[in-house]
């Protein structure tokens, strides 16, 4: 067992990444720990995209907002270097950049994510990059067009985050039926019910959703995928498409310096801090945890800003990582909330959450609120109703939703 080290000066944490999980602990050590830390982060790209709303952009029905890290870094008052991590030399408490930079750290903290790895040679994998919205935005228009009439959604076999598929498979079909076309769609995957890691509740309402808007579920088989044809299982029948779609496969990035499992991926204790090396914490995709998904990060990446903020003398009581899994399933017309801890599933057309947004980190989702506010974003987004606490249900917008400028 690590024994806790307790810094008198300010504590120099260095972040390693520029997506949720880092995001969110740079936020969260600058509201509890204030001073006694001096923040860093080390990101690749020059602005935070809130990828999940992606799904959107090939249907027109909205995009994905871009957020500049530098005036997220004047906002929270972090120190912000564009880089990537290329090594850790951990007894010298330094990272090596790509750019061939030496970095000191008295804790580092990496949420460098996972690499995203198409699963199928004959598929479109949708991971919410512009080329694959594109791709997808022209599979859209070839059905709206009638020259494309089967299509197979397919979950692939290990770690990926379902979800999205689901999205885009509801919304063609309601592109579908809208635009009068004749479609044959179909959902494999090998998860015993639809999108079943949030509990039997959720599982059966979206199988219903499924079966409404007219799409075929082939649940619990392991799908092989080749030119023309989804095999569902080796002894299953094989469906005859003429287009597949499907989300990456999530791979371990395997820090050099850092151990890591098999896999790639950062083995963490509940507080976060990585197996077998002092002073270093992990969050998000890049963690052995076996569920990807931005919420998830967040929420790791509390639990780890709170154990550098106490050891950095700051007064909060750190908890354990407790995995909450919310899910918002988006569509053109509606969302759907989904939401699971160890006790309870539930599924509703009303916010379980607040602020209701894709991404539900309690620093995160409220300060890109407000930043969508200063950056003057509409607020035009879907329409939905939520139970207030007085019991009073009025409908509100969901705060750049849509991501629409």
């Amino acid at each position: 067992m690590q024994s806790p080290t307790v810094w008198r000066m300010a504590t120099n944490v260095l972040i390693a990444g520029g997506g949720p999980a880092a995001l969110e602990a740079a936020l969260r050590l600058r509201r509890v720990a204030a001073e006694r830390v001096s923040v860093t982060l080390l990101a690749p790209d020059p602005a935070f995209t809130y990828r999940p709303l992606s799904v959107l952009a090939p249907f027109a029905a909205g995009a994905a907002a871009s957020y500049p890290l530098e005036r997220i870094a004047r906002d929270v008052g972090f120190d912000l270097h564009a880089d990537r991590v290329a090594s850790v030399a951990a007894a010298g408490h330094a990272v090596e950049t790509a750019g061939g930079e030496r970095l000191s750290y008295d804790v580092l903290l990496v949420a460098t994510g996972a690499a995203p790895v198409p699963p199928f040679e004959h598929a479109l994998a949708f991971a919410g990059t512009p080329a694959d919205e594109e791709r997808l935005h022209g599979l859209v228009e070839d059905v709206e067009g009638g020259y494309l009439k089967k299509v197979a959604f397919v979950v692939p076999q290990g770690a990926t985050w379902p979800l999205p598929l689901y999205e885009l498979a509801l919304m063609l079909a309601e592109r579908g039926f809208e635009t009068g076309a004749h479609l044959e769609l179909h959902l494999v995957t090998p998860e015993a019910g639809p999108l079943a890691l949030f509990g039997d509740h959720a599982s059966r309402d979206l199988a219903g959703l499924l079966d409404t808007a007219g799409i075929a579920l082939h649940a619990g088989v392991e799908p092989q995928v080749s030119r023309g044809k989804v095999q569902l299982g080796a002894d299953g029948e094989a469906l005859s498409v003429e287009r597949v779609v499907t989300v990456p496969l999530l791979r371990g990035m395997a820090v050099p310096g850092l151990p890591a499992d098999a896999d790639g991926f950062l083995v963490t204790d509940p507080h976060q801090r990585v197996e077998g090396v002092a002073d270093v914490y992990a969050a998000g995709d890049g963690t052995a945890f076996p569920i990807k998904q931005g919420g998830l990060a967040t929420q790791q990446a509390d639990a780890a800003a709170d154990h550098i903020a106490a050891r950095a003398g700051a007064p909060v009581e750190p908890q354990p990582f407790t995995p909450v899994l919310r899910g918002m399933l988006l569509t053109e017309s509606w969302a759907r909330f989904l939401r699971r801890d160890e006790k309870v599933d539930r599924s509703a057309d009303r916010a379980l959450w607040w602020p209701p947004t894709k991404i539900a980190g309690q620093e995160l989702a409220g300060y890109l609120q407000t930043l969508d506010e200063a950056l003057g974003r509409s607020t035009g987004g879907l329409p939905v109703h939520v139970q207030m606490k007085g019991g009073e249900a009025d409908e509100i917008e969901i705060l750049s939703l849509l991501g629409r400028r």
